[in-house]
């Protein structure tokens, strides 16, 4: 029988999440935010406020004390941003897409879920007990997410001839690893619970300010340019039907700690992130078609999200 709570709860959860992406949306549209303060906003929101958002939620947990279940759940990131990626490449050989003509854009859109604020946002709003070990869990895991997207997905997008480790020097990768090494070690049970509460205060602006981010960049790419309606209806197809199917079999026949279940049931509900129209656009692709696909999964998730939630819940129980 299906989950029928959880898929009412997602739906009470997307609401603030859309609703805060279109205030984002909107004060640009209204000139309020200005795109000269960009490169400060993105400073806070990504340096300042996640790095200690990060902190809060991972110091103390308890399931990440564990070393070989932090790296099970960095692996399964990993895993499943490769496995999405070679999925959507299958998909742009189906619609005979080459290089020129989107096939690297389409590739990275729809292959990258927005594994970062949609499903944090999600999970915050769903588990908002700060004892809860998922929160913490999300970003191990999109650590995995991060090293196959900047290496793999990056390599694809730029068409770069070398890789370099300088693409994982980013503020919440290396606060991740600091956060695992004081767990791991049990330096993070002598944190004062005064520095603690200072991280809970500045990483509470951590999910507003990049949401707002998401809507500020959705005005900026999201006007004008051709709506090809094929490659974007196969996208969603991609990405809001056969990818989830396949995330939440993982999650039933996997034989893993039921946290990770958990982890993976979300993983399959996140539409696409808009950083792949940011490189698209720096690297010379298809932006505008990013930004399509983008605007249509979040479209279609109002109703994919809680049928796959629902299912996804229904297949692995609750505890």
């Amino acid at each position: 029988m299906l989950d029928f709570s959880m898929a009412q709860a997602s739906l009470g959860a997307i609401v603030p999440i859309y609703a805060t992406i279109f205030v984002g949306w909107l004060v640009r549209r209204l000139g309020w935010m200005n795109p000269v303060a960009d490169s400060s906003f993105m400073k806070m929101a990504i340096d300042v406020s996640l790095p200690c958002f990060i902190l809060f939620n991972m110091l103390g947990n308890e399931k990440l004390k564990s070393v070989p279940f932090s790296l099970a759940a960095i692996s399964i990131g990993a895993a499943g941003m490769a496995g999405c990626l070679a999925i959507a490449w299958l998909a742009s050989k189906a619609l005979s897409l080459k290089k020129g003509d989107g096939q690297r854009t389409f590739i990275v859109t729809t292959g990258v879920h927005n594994y970062g604020f949609f499903i944090i946002s999600m999970i915050a709003i769903l588990y908002p007990d700060p004892s809860d070990p998922l929160l913490g869990l999300v970003f191990t895991h999109n650590v995995g997410c991060d090293l196959v997207f900047w290496s793999a997905g990056f390599l694809l997008i730029s068409q770069a001839s070398k890789f370099s480790f300088r693409m994982f020097a980013r503020g919440p990768i290396v606060v991740v690893f600091a956060a695992l090494l004081l767990t791991w070690t049990g330096a993070a049970d002598w944190v004062p619970q005064a520095a603690k509460n200072t991280l809970k205060l500045i990483g509470g602006c951590a999910i507003p300010l990049n949401l707002f981010m998401f809507g500020n960049l959705l005005y900026d790419f999201g006007g004008g340019g051709e709506v090809r309606i094929k490659v974007i209806a196969a996208a969603v197809a991609v990405r809001m039907l056969a990818i989830p199917a396949l995330f939440l079999a993982a999650a039933y026949f996997l034989d893993i700690d039921y946290a990770l279940k958990e982890l993976l049931v979300f993983q399959a509900l996140a539409p696409c992130g808009v950083t792949a129209a940011v490189l698209a656009k720096h690297f010379g692709g298809f932006p505008k078609m990013s930004v399509h696909i983008t605007i249509a999964t979040c479209a279609a998730a109002i109703v994919t999200l809680p049928l796959w939630i629902s299912i996804g819940f229904s297949l692995i129980g609750r505890e």
